[in-house]
């Protein structure tokens, strides 16, 4: 299909299942088995198609890209607290 043919959905802010595989350089095959993982929001069925609002795909990005931010978090206090417990709190045991 030519690209011109989805201008219309973009232009009212909807985004076909070819044009995240557009978008992220994937497979329609791998647009479908990521939004069955929970990697993409699920989409809804317009007249046979799946869709995604671009704000739901944007919403979506963003929390995923905050859970990751705050898992970093973690496991660097977590790594921090082990320093301190096993080192007194000096890098590799260094003690004055």
């Amino acid at each position: 299909m030519n690209s011109d043919m989805h201008q219309p959905l973009t232009r009212f802010g909807l985004l076909t299942t070819k044009d995240l595989a557009m978008l992220f350089d994937v497979s329609d095959d791998t647009i479908t088995r990521a939004y069955k993982r929970g990697d993409l929001p699920q989409p809804i069925v317009l007249f046979g198609k799946h869709v995604w609002t671009v704000e739901a795909i944007q919403h979506h990005l963003a929390h995923r890209l905050e859970a990751a931010r705050m898992e970093a978090e973690r496991e660097q206090a977590h790594k921090e607290t082990k320093i301190q417990t096993l080192y007194g709190g000096k890098p590799y045991g260094r003690r004055p």
